[in-house]
């Protein structure tokens, strides 16, 4: 190859709207593209995937990388797609054999779409209960547990490719991201945890998925001191996180791919062309960016003046030649073109939802308390919940409450801010109804004391219920470390996901007729000051 398609192969386009897709094709075409990484404005169904999926590949002279974040089950980015509960669920079950079997069906629907990568599995250990961004991404609490599901996770996504479809898994976020406060989508974080922890804790699991074969790493836009005492350079950017440590001491051969270089933590702080060279400098081999001409333009620049070596080049391109070999033959041969009237059939089918729904059973866990029998008629308060992707509306909690035949149950929705007449109404109904379930859904938590003291809205309420004597169950469909601040509740449950399988599984075991069979894969020690945000 020539030097300026060389440098084209370290490129993997991030199209994050629809206006990204033609400059990508024109890329490609041109040789100057090495992948493309897709988001749900891009993904609509199955059908229009594979063909976006389809037109993307008959555009490049080398066959493109594609990929996409589907952490919970392509269906987490792609209407159609089944999407199952998250990595945190998957660690309630203590039983790393689902996560094989979600990695397969994972790989088995990426596969039928043309899609050959998934951002997949997280690695990272949580151990911080005020994490942002990872939380319930993370298997759980422990670097044993991570560890183990995440080695399940590469050995179900080589299980459910086939050999026309290969998917890779693409471990992240290396050295660890489960320790931070801050969300690198939006701030720069610092890890200040000793070189022994980090061994201890967060570098465990890459270690564990590197004997295990994955074949690609993702990196943590975030600061560790410990292993690199420059002040303010994050992993993407480190040569002695990335090269002395990852290649030489964990002795990982694979390629490595950066976090979006368009994530705040990175581009509010670095500017984007020299942040394209320095992460190639420390030592990775692909550069997810939005700007794909201006990450080529600053290689090409950094080459020509010998700034980089073409050493350094060929040895990164020669790295994503390896992983494109495994998908598509030592020749690279264009793949042919995948059926999006297959896909479309195929993709999402009623099988793979069971799978998800036998993962959710296994997964609701009753973290303290007693569940009581139900009234005739109960009260569903549930908040009008922020996924990750959109809101969990009332038209889609009704239906799951129709198919598991609780028609009986009524339904308050509540503001994500909750204000007096509103908890007073509710008290009211939940006395009329003489039993209530209180499901809400958060990721975030922040450090208020102020806040908390206010009681946080939910909190207020379950206190009024409880003080009427209403029993009452709470339940996080997100994440369980704000749990503990509900102190009047007859029963908490988790279920780390919101997905249709997830509530099924919750209301389920809700009216008696499904233990509670999960595990806690963290510890619930809620510090003082910590407040659910929506």
């Amino acid at each position: 190859m020539a030097m300026d398609d060389l440098i084209g192969q370290l490129i993997w386009g991030f199209i994050g709207s629809g206006e990204g897709v033609e400059p990508a094709e024109r890329a490609a075409r041109e040789g100057r593209l090495s992948g493309v990484w897709l988001l749900r404005p891009e993904m609509r169904s199955p059908g229009e995937t594979a063909k976006l999926v389809n037109r993307l590949q008959a555009a490049s002279p080398v066959p493109l990388l594609v990929g996409v974040d589907a952490e919970a089950g392509l269906g987490l980015v792609m209407s159609g797609a089944t999407e199952l509960p998250t990595a945190m669920a998957l660690g309630a079950t203590g039983d790393p054999s689902f996560t094989a079997e979600a990695a397969a069906l994972t790989a088995a629907e990426a596969g039928a779409c043309g899609i050959n990568a998934v951002g997949a599995p997280v690695l990272d250990v949580n151990i911080n209960p005020a994490n942002p961004i990872i939380n319930t991404r993370s298997f759980g609490g422990t670097p044993e547990l991570v560890g183990r599901h995440g080695v399940a996770f590469l050995e179900g996504t080589e299980r459910g490719s086939s050999p026309d479809a290969r998917v890779l898994p693409i471990g992240k976020h290396f050295p660890g991201h489960g320790d931070t406060r801050l969300d690198s989508h939006l701030q720069l974080d610092t890890v200040s945890q000793p070189r022994e922890r980090l061994e201890a804790v967060e570098l465990e699991p890459f270690r564990q998925a590197i004997a295990g074969g994955v074949p690609m790493l993702m990196t943590a836009h975030v600061v560790y001191p410990a292993l690199d005492p420059d002040p303010g350079v994050p992993a993407t950017l480190s040569r002695p996180i990335l090269t002395d440590l990852l290649r030489g001491e964990l002795g990982f051969e694979g390629v490595l791919v950066t976090d979006c270089m368009n994530m705040h933590a990175i581009a509010r702080n670095f500017d984007g062309g020299d942040a394209a060279v320095r992460c190639v400098e420390a030592g990775c081999d692909l550069v997810l960016t939005d700007d794909l001409n201006g990450a080529h333009e600053a290689l090409s620049q950094a080459f020509q003046t010998g700034r980089i070596s073409e050493e350094r080049i060929r040895e990164a391109a020669g790295r994503v030649r390896r992983v494109k070999a495994q998908i598509f033959g030592e020749d690279l041969r264009r793949p042919a073109p995948v059926s999006h009237e297959e896909a479309q059939a195929n993709v999402g089918s009623a099988a793979h939802a069971e799978v998800a729904k036998r993962i959710a059973a296994a997964s609701v866990t009753l973290v303290s308390g007693r569940l009581t029998t139900p009234s005739s008629r109960p009260l569903i308060m549930a908040t009008r919940m922020d996924r990750w992707f959109g809101p969990t509306s009332e038209e889609q909690l009704r239906a799951v409450l129709a198919s598991v035949g609780w028609e009986q149950a009524e339904v308050m929705m509540l503001d994500a801010a909750l204000h007096g007449t509103q908890i007073n109404a509710a008290r009211k109904r939940a006395q009329a109804a003489r039993w209530a379930a209180l499901l809400h859904f958060n990721r975030v938590q922040s450090f208020d004391p102020a806040a908390v003291a206010t009681g946080g809205g939910l909190v207020a309420l379950a206190d009024e219920v409880a003080a009427a004597g209403v029993p009452l169950t709470v339940v996080s469909l997100g994440s369980p470390y704000a749990l503990p601040l509900f102190q009047n509740s007859v029963a908490k449950i988790c279920t780390y996901s919101t997905c249709d399988a997830s509530l099924q599984a919750t209301l389920e075991v809700l009216m008696g007729s499904s233990p509670a069979r999960g595990h806690m894969p963290v510890e619930l020690d809620t510090p003082p000051g910590l407040q659910m945000v929506g």
